[in-house]
């Protein structure tokens, strides 16, 4: 009886309710959101879309976070507060950061022994004070980080190519944010170099900044005009769930919690989480990129850390 739970039922929160219950990814969803009619709403949303669905899943309103204490995973996608405009990566932390201090400890204090999936911004920040103030093991915590960002990446290769984008393996790598980086050097294409690939088919380099420039922008090119992100991002976190709970051994790029960091590294999630972090080989480019992400990241751990 595999049991997951959702802090926060806005956009993020809702679109991963959603797409668990329709692949039947739980035998129990538990809804928790501060705006209690918010989680009610949604909870019986689902289960009149359940019933025409034919999903097997239960699907509960939480009263309280300690309701989600036996859960087997916990997706954190709480919002402080809804923004017209897209936040900087500090207004969200300076927004977050309390608030994710009162989740983790009553959920500690309630005795939750499972693995969280954290969701929200800014990410890898967020996902590092997730580990620490759970004192989970370092596997048992991890952000969606560029798995999205990496679907993203992949999804434009595949355009251009004109391909199917499971035939490619590419990685967003570092920051959930504005410094991420392709790791093309270690890209491939059904087993061959993505750049020689790319060079071979379409006659030209690939225009590597470019590509992670529009990677990049993809999530503001949607939230300038929705307001929001909500299916991919909501799709991913879903995904990640089935993987551990199916024990899929599958490879994502997620925020990985190392000892004074998270950043996106990819990595095998399985049962236990997250059950190996594969260690690329950069050029020499990309290990500058890689720093400087690292260092943007730090930077926000460091603002906060008075508050926790």
């Amino acid at each position: 009886m595999a049991k997951i739970g959702i802090v926060g039922l806005g956009y993020v929160g809702a679109a991963s309710a959603y797409s668990i219950v329709t692949q039947g990814i739980c035998s129990e969803l538990y809804l928790y959101d501060i705006k209690q009619d918010l989680a009610l709403a949604h909870a019986r949303d689902l289960e009149d879309m359940s019933a025409i669905h034919f999903s097997y899943t239960k699907i509960f309103h939480a009263l309280n976070l300690e309701n989600l204490a036996s859960c087997d995973i916990i997706i954190l996608a709480f919002r402080k507060e809804s923004l017209k405009e897209l936040p900087s990566r500090l207004v969200e932390l300076q927004n977050n950061i309390l608030e994710l201090k009162d989740i983790v400890l009553t959920l500690k204090n309630a005795n939750f022994k499972g693995k969280y999936i954290v969701a929200t911004n800014p990410n890898d920040t967020i996902t590092y004070y997730t580990q620490a103030l759970s004192q989970l093991p370092k596997n048992h915590v991890f952000g969606s980080g560029t798995n999205l960002d990496s679907s993203r990446l992949k999804k434009l290769l595949a355009k251009d190519l004109n391909i199917n984008s499971k035939d490619i393996f590419a990685c967003m790598i570092g920051e959930h944010g504005d410094s991420q980086f392709a790791a093309l050097s270690n890209a491939s294409v059904l087993g061959q170099n993505l750049l020689d690939f790319y060079k071979q088919k379409l006659g030209k380099d690939l225009d590597i900044q470019e590509l992670e420039k529009a990677v990049i922008s993809e999530g503001y090119f949607i939230y300038e005009r929705k307001g929001r992100t909500e299916f991919g991002i909501g799709t991913s976190c879903a995904n990640l769930a089935k993987a551990i709970l199916e024990d899929r051994k599958s490879l994502h790029p997620v925020s990985v919690v190392f000892d004074d960091i998270a950043f996106s590294m990819p990595a095998i999630i399985g049962k236990d989480g997250i059950e190996k972090v594969f260690e690329l080989k950069f050029n020499e480019k990309e290990k500058t990129k890689l720093e400087n992400s690292k260092q943007q990241i730090k930077n926000a751990i460091q603002s906060v850390k008075d508050k926790i």
